[in-house]
């Protein structure tokens, strides 16, 4: 019989058309989990017992089949993408704006599916104003990074436009994804009023403005202003750089107001003095942004997975034999995203575990019963583990007017639980339906503690705010959370360490954002 190594094993995804049901043409994704905790078919016997002179049990019978699966892994932009709309329950905004397996890069740049009018509206070129992408995973080192597009691509139109590409034919995982917007050198200027920044277009008799209802943002989102190098970002008086995070709270065609603003952002006129100096081209970085969202809002999305568990060897006989099709593939059908936990150890890399509710299981199988595509899946290729010592920006609880009550944290677990649960009916062995609860989310964190405030919102149960940024060479991620309130479960008061309060954030629908999670995600983020 076989001998099946886990390191020979594989463990893969794909998006199903409707529960339990995959696409006609469908696309696998491989995963890279520390440990599966469940996978595959549980079933549930009641065996018989009669009254008789036997004085032994009968043959029992299946009754109900549940189907769990669970798995840890180490977070990584590969590993929140695959996931996250699953879970929030809600599609990406610019999720449409990220292109992968294309067929070739030309001299001109790279050749994408025709696009369609919502994706050509997003590819502005006009003048020096151009949006910016990101590529990574090409062979040729001088078709990656990020790069402004040197033609618009309209409607059906079938090439992203960059100046020095290489041609060469396109790995299968490599990717191509919105990463912001170079405005015309001026055209941009920044005022910041306590805990509000106004950005508005339209300045220095710049010819070509941003429309910034037309570029891809969302209320609620969280966005970079300024690029990498000082190239493109704003400067204030003095001069003084002028960078860094900020919230969108409200959107016009020529002016953005934005909250929860990082302290190097500084009122600009958009000249390299702060005042009327050279014209400034500014970097605006963004991509995709997840928030949960109402049952019938247009982005609301209940999304379902097939999986594939990949056993070397299953079918090989003891002594070994030839066998045609050795290996042996279980699949798990319609699971459908239940509770994610993100969770940050001190000094150690972040993982996350993902828990998900099927449908049924089919039998076992070997090779020649393979699912269509699944023997040629895509690999992640952003797979750079988080850290939780030096990767973290901006982590803190806050009061809503932005005050801040505690940074310092030594631990910090992050839940989103859908409450899902799996409906019997007669007749169906398994979860022939699946439900959805409320959405929750929530935060257990220990934290020094520096400050009575805290204790005072905990009895108080006084609304406050939370967010941090997690940064890599692979992007960024951000998690804000627009309403909570505290609980805690008392102080840690042990010998020669400071003391600890063991808190907890327990996330509510803010009454502006309607929403109690946002999630924006980069491809690339500046390190400083």
């Amino acid at each position: 019989m076989g001998n099946v190594l886990t390191n020979n094993s594989s463990f893969a995804y794909s998006i199903e058309a409707s529960l339990g049901v995959l696409q006609g043409s469908p696309e696998w994704f491989l995963t890279e989990p520390n440990a599966i905790g469940a996978f595959g078919a549980t079933p549930t016997k009641v065996k018989r017992t009669p009254i008789s002179k036997l004085r032994q049990n009968r043959k029992g019978t299946v009754v109900d089949v549940d189907n769990p699966t669970e798995m840890e892994v180490d977070m990584t932009m590969s590993a929140i993408r695959d996931f996250a709309e699953g879970f929030l329950y809600s599609v990406a905004t610019n999720s449409d704006m990220m292109f992968r397996g294309l067929d070739a890069v030309a001299a001109t740049g790279y050749t994408i599916p025709a696009a369609t009018a919502a994706q050509g509206a997003k590819i502005q070129f006009v003048g020096t104003l151009a949006t910016l992408f990101y590529a990574v995973g090409y062979g040729e080192a001088a078709n990656n990074g990020i790069f402004p597009v040197t033609a618009d691509t309209a409607s059906t139109g079938t090439t992203i436009a960059r100046s020095s590409a290489v041609v060469e034919t396109a790995p299968i995982n490599a990717e191509v994804s919105l990463a912001g917007i170079r405005a015309e050198a001026g055209d941009l200027a920044l005022v910041v009023a306590g805990t509000i920044g106004t950005l508005t277009s339209g300045n220095n008799a710049a010819v070509n403005n941003i429309d910034f209802t037309t570029i891809g943002w969302t209320v609620g989102q969280r966005v970079h202003i300024g690029g990498d190098t000082a190239t493109n970002r704003f400067f204030g008086a003095g001069p003084i750089v002028s960078y860094g995070g900020a919230r969108i709270r409200t959107i016009a065609a020529g002016t953005v107001t934005f909250d929860k603003l990082d302290a190097t952002l500084i009122t600009s006129d958009g000249t390299d003095t702060g005042a009327g100096g050279t014209l400034v081209p500014v970097d605006l970085l963004f991509s995709q942004f997840i928030r949960n969202v109402r049952s019938d809002h247009a982005d609301y999305l209940e999304r379902s997975y097939q999986f594939e568990a990949e056993f070397p060897n299953l079918y090989e006989t003891d002594p070994p034999t030839p066998v045609a099709e050795p290996d042996g593939y279980w699949y798990s059908l319609g699971n459908r995203a239940n509770e994610m936990s993100i969770n940050n150890p001190l000094t150690d890399k972040a993982t996350m575990n993902f828990a998900f509710i099927g449908q049924t299981s089919e039998a076992i199988v070997d090779g020649a019963s393979r699912k269509a595509n699944a023997a040629t899946p895509i690999e992640p290729i952003n797979t750079e583990a988080f850290n939780t010592a030096a990767d973290f920006f901006r982590l803190g609880i806050l009061d809503v007017d932005e005050t801040g009550l505690t940074t310092d944290f030594t631990d910090m677990t992050a839940t989103v639980n859908n409450n899902a649960s799996g409906e019997k009916v007669l007749g169906f062995v398994g979860n022939k339906f699946i439900n959805n609860g409320n959405f929750e989310f929530s935060i257990a964190t220990t934290a020094l503690f520096t400050s009575p405030l805290v204790v005072s919102r905990v009895l108080d149960n006084t609304d406050v705010t939370m967010g941090w940024v997690q940064r890599n060479n692979d992007g960024a991620i951000s998690v804000d959370v627009p309403s909570a309130e505290l609980d805690s479960d008392g102080l840690e008061i042990e010998p020669n360490v400071s003391i600890k309060i063991q808190l907890t954030v327990n996330a509510f629908v803010d009454s502006f954002f309607g929403t109690s999670i946002g999630m924006s995600l980069w491809p690339f983020y500046p390190a400083a």
